[in-house]
């Protein structure tokens, strides 16, 4: 596991239907826990994963954990407005970014995992 001091940056684009987007959760979990700084960006099907799993409890979307734990997640909001995903129904803690920041995130991190 990566040191507390490590950054590690993870790129999801995968939906939560995929094994590699639950997979990306418990790994994010499991750094969070190792206490690493974690940033998760998603883009194109994984903002499905900010969409609750049961209507009325907000807090049962998919990647919930990863908020929970501490981890920041931004949103490509380009692939995100076109799956629906407005401004206004983004969870706590979550929020737009660009894939110009990706780009940045990419160099600026320890460590970058992408899972595309």
């Amino acid at each position: 596991m990566p040191s507390p001091e490590k950054h590690v940056g993870i790129l999801l684009l995968k939906s939560p239907e995929w094994s590699v987007f639950q997979s990306v959760v418990h790994l994010s979990v499991a750094l969070l826990e190792e206490k690493a700084r974690l940033t998760l960006f998603i883009m194109d099907d994984a903002v499905l994963g900010l969409y609750p799993r049961q209507h009325g409890k907000p807090l049962s979307y998919p990647l919930y954990p990863v908020v929970e734990k501490g981890g920041s997640i931004l949103v490509c909001q380009s692939t995100a407005e076109t799956r629906g995903m407005t401004a206004d129904r983004l969870p706590e803690g979550v929020r737009f970014d660009t894939q110009v920041r990706l780009g940045r995130l990419a160099d600026d991190v320890d460590v970058f995992l992408p899972f595309v």
